[in-house]
């Protein structure tokens, strides 16, 4: 069975809980909420700014993709476009092009000789006098001479 006892000293009253202040209760500061409400909306920004920053991410992926699909298309047209000029630019097709046009193919092919007195002549009607026709007053002969001379000796 138990036994309550009660000790003296437990119920005495203390000469120093006369000398201690009084307990009061304080209310609790505009402080703590104010950290609250700034940690929550600097989390708030964050997580904003993440957000923001992922769109962005998509649409200069977005935009990548669409760049790649123009440089596949553009590179398919080049290739297009390649071939069909590699065609027209045949033999068979330009010969087919060109009897359509009327055209036929030469089969002798003759070289005339104009002789520089003719040519310079002609430039002188004309009134345009080349360099080459003016300076070119000799025979190729003259200048076998003027070569035997210096490498002979003599003439």
């Amino acid at each position: 069975m138990a036994v309550a006892m009660k000790f003296a000293a437990v119920l005495a009253p203390r000469e120093d809980r006369v000398s201690r202040p009084k307990l009061v209760l304080v209310p609790q500061s505009e402080r703590r909420y104010f950290r609250v409400i700034t940690t929550v909306v600097l989390v708030g920004i964050l997580m904003l700014g993440i957000v923001s920053l992922r769109a962005y991410m998509a649409q200069q992926e977005m935009r990548l993709d669409k760049l790649n699909y123009d440089i596949t298309r553009a590179r398919a047209h080049f290739e297009t476009l390649r071939a069909e000029r590699a065609n027209l630019q045949s033999p068979g097709q330009l010969m087919n092009q060109a009897g359509l046009m009327g055209l036929v193919p030469s089969f002798g092919i003759r070289i005339v000789g104009i002789p520089a007195s003719v040519a310079a002549e002609v430039a002188a009607t004309v009134g345009k006098v080349d360099s080459d026709v003016v300076a070119h007053n000799e025979s190729p002969l003259d200048e076998f001479g003027r070569m035997k001379a210096v490498v002979v000796g003599s003439p």
